[in-house]
């Protein structure tokens, strides 16, 4: 049942009702006069109306906007306001537009009626056609702002809802893990409540539950169902729910926490597999959104243009403009939807001191810190220059401060050489030459280096993934019969081979000269970089500050990692499939258009030369632009080589550019093709 409900079971605490289930106040015209005085004409209608607006609090609040709905909607109709001023100038210019143009002159009645108002509108007709269109366009912008503005807490609410459910069952995990090492449960929240740095909105959320019990004084069952009443989540409120149940009951909360993990964790994979239909669905509106339909009307267009139709500007636009957008817009829908089922990119916090003594927020405002962050970018910097390889290695986007340059230069010396197309005629002499030359050259010189160095780091994560879990449940074995977790380490690095091996060995040297071994394993995580792993090893930090019984934690980690390999390995196998159904689809429009090119317009080219047409015949072929076509099909294959790719790198990890390795196939692909033919 939804928590906006009045007939609810569960009642709402007082400080629900009086925001989200708020009455209008019954004032007096005095009363009245003394809000509008304090608070404006504006921001006095909302507060007395706030019955009309319970959602949009709830939905501020559920997104953390940190204000009151009546406060927000002022703001909210003074940039409405902006926009309509804004929407007015931009009317008035096209209407004056229009009218120049004799637009608004050739306006005539739909209805041939007289009377004397319709004389009036006739003789003034551009002046009430460009007043009307004026305000039209005015009211269209204030409206649009007015509405989005309104609207934007519900989609920020939404997406919180997304990356809670998505973080909850591995923030579950790490709950259980400390309350099965001995903390108590408020000390369990409170840890979460800390680690926004690897749990996000969930920590967030149980944020909410500490200050609640430690600012205003409530009990944790209390502050559970307040929270539990104002999460976004259904997930979370369901957890929150039976949490209270089994404090109120008495129950093991530790075993809860193993049972919910479990829990939460099928229902994860449940929630991917029918994200990944989504995914194949998308996929298939794809190729007959973008490869089948597209290659009908080419063909057809160019058919109607041989003819004696004029849709040569139409073909350009829709290979120029309509596809690239349409693939664009289409990448942008796949990235919103895959977003929530993907590990953001984290760095976990280091505490400042190694016991933990210094308080982050005073030492970033002083000015040695700053001093110290502005040295350390200089460094990076330098430490660029020295070993670009190296950084670029870490930083695969990096190589494109090396490729950019020599891109221009490239196109510098073609220039130089007088083989590149400056204007239009220029390249449609050479339609692949210089496509090649102006285009295709630059793409490749940077994307081939960023796909290549960007493949190795996605590799050894892959492999740091893959191995991790192994890892850790070696460490928890070893450790249960008595060995040291350093000693542990340096027997398992023995048998680890590559840069896996390297970090364990610094771990390991880590804990043994600083002895500090949550700070190391920080420090082990955010130097790994793999997001899959930052809250694994959140997880093992804390668990090592509470017990000192570590296998236990390292059993826990080494399955919560486990499940987060397994849910990204079902992914890869998944999408597979259809990323070889988006590949074989560009495949069958790129031998489509070489079957066109070949079959087609060559014959016609030979014919224009070899047989002039005759005075009065249906079809003259010595019109038809053929080295026009002839650019455009390149162009359209290589727009489609791009695209193609790129979306076969979304499906598979929701990156760009782990596609960019099939965007340059393909695109290298086409020139292969058009080359030979």
């Amino acid at each position: 049942m939804s928590s906006l409900d009045p007939e609810r079971e569960v009642p709402l605490p007082e400080y629900e009702i009086s925001q989200y289930f708020p009455r209008d106040p019954d004032l007096t015209p005095a009363e009245r006069t003394e809000l509008r005085e304090e608070y404006g004409y504006v921001r006095a209608y909302f507060k007395t109306r706030p019955n009309r607006h319970r959602d949009l609090q709830r939905w501020l609040n559920q997104s953390r906007a940190g204000t009151t709905y009546d406060r927000y909607l002022t703001r909210t109709v003074y940039y409405a306001a902006i926009a309509a001023v804004v929407g007015l100038l931009a009317g008035a210019i096209i209407a004056v537009g229009l009218d120049r143009a004799g637009v608004l002159a050739g306006l005539t009645a739909p209805v041939d009626v007289g009377g004397g108002l319709v004389e009036f509108v006739a003789a003034n007709k551009v002046w009430i056609a460009g007043g009307l269109l004026t305000v039209f366009t005015a009211a269209v912008f204030g409206g649009a702002t007015w509405s989005f503005r309104y609207y934007y807490p519900r989609q920020r609410v939404d997406r919180r809802r997304q990356r809670i459910n998505f973080v909850l069952p591995h923030a579950i995990v790490f709950m259980y893990a400390l309350s099965h090492s001995g903390m108590d449960l408020l000390q369990v929240l409170k840890k979460l409540a800390r680690s926004k740095d690897a749990y996000g909105a969930v920590a967030e959320e149980f944020d909410m539950v500490v200050r609640d019990v430690e600012l205003f004084g409530n009990d944790l069952y209390t502050a559970l169902r307040n929270a539990r009443n104002l999460t976004p989540s259904d997930n979370l409120e369901q957890f929150l729910d039976d949490m209270v149940s089994v404090l109120e009951s008495g129950g093991n909360v530790t075993r809860f926490f193993e049972d919910q993990s479990e829990r939460y964790m099928n229902r994860a994979r449940d929630e991917q597999e029918d994200f990944l239909e989504t995914l194949s669905l998308l996929s298939e509106v794809f190729i007959v959104g973008f490869v089948a339909a597209p290659l009908f009307l080419i063909v057809i267009l160019m058919v109607i243009a041989i003819l004696g139709g004029a849709s040569l500007g139409v073909l350009g636009a829709l290979i120029y403009g309509i596809i690239p957008l349409g693939m664009a817009a289409f990448l942008v829908v796949v990235s919103v939807i895959s977003d929530p089922y993907v590990h953001p990119e984290a760095t976990l916090e280091e505490t400042p001191g190694r016991n933990g003594d210094l308080d982050a927020s005073d030492l970033r405002e002083s000015v040695a810190y700053q001093e110290y962050q502005q040295a350390k970018r200089w460094t990076r910097i330098r430490e660029f220059l020295a070993a670009p390889v190296a950084m670029i290695r870490q930083t695969p986007a990096y190589s494109l401060v090396v490729t950019a340059p020599i891109a221009v230069i490239a196109l510098a010396v073609f220039f130089a050489a007088g083989s590149l197309p400056t204007s239009a005629d220029a390249l449609l002499a050479t339609p692949i030459g210089g496509t090649f030359r102006l285009v295709v050259v630059p793409f490749l010189v940077m994307a081939v280096p960023l796909a290549f160095f960007h493949e190795i780091k996605r590799g050894r994560e892959l492999v740091v993934t893959e191995r991790f879990p192994d890892t850790l449940n070696i460490l928890a074995s070893a450790n249960q019969m008595g060995i040291d977790l350093v000693d542990a380490l340096a027997m398992v690095s023995q048998y680890t081979a590559g840069r896996f091996a390297d970090e364990l060995r610094l771990l390991r040297n880590d804990i043994r000269w600083n002895n500090d071994m949550p700070a190391a394993l920080i420090a082990f995580g955010n130097r790994v970089g793999v997001p899959d792993l930052v809250r694994t090893v959140k997880l093992i930090a804390e668990g090592s500050r509470s017990t000192g019984d570590l296998s236990r934690v390292l059993s826990v980690a080494a399955e919560d990692a486990r499940n987060r390999y397994r849910l990204a390995r079902n992914r890869s196998r998944a999408m597979s499939s259809y990323v070889a159904v988006v590949v074989i689809g560009y495949l069958v429009y790129l031998m489509v258009i070489v079957l066109v090119d070949t079959s087609y317009l060559q014959p016609i080219a030979a014919l224009s030369v070899e047989s002039p047409t005759t005075p009065g015949a249906p079809i003259g072929f010595t019109d038809v632009p053929v080295d026009t076509y002839r650019l455009l099909f390149f162009h359209s294959v290589l727009v489609q080589g791009v695209g193609s790719g790129l979306l076969a790198g979304k499906l598979t990890d929701n990156s760009l550019l782990t596609g960019l390795k099939y965007s340059v196939l393909l695109v290298a692909l086409s020139v292969i093709a058009f080359t030979v033919i």
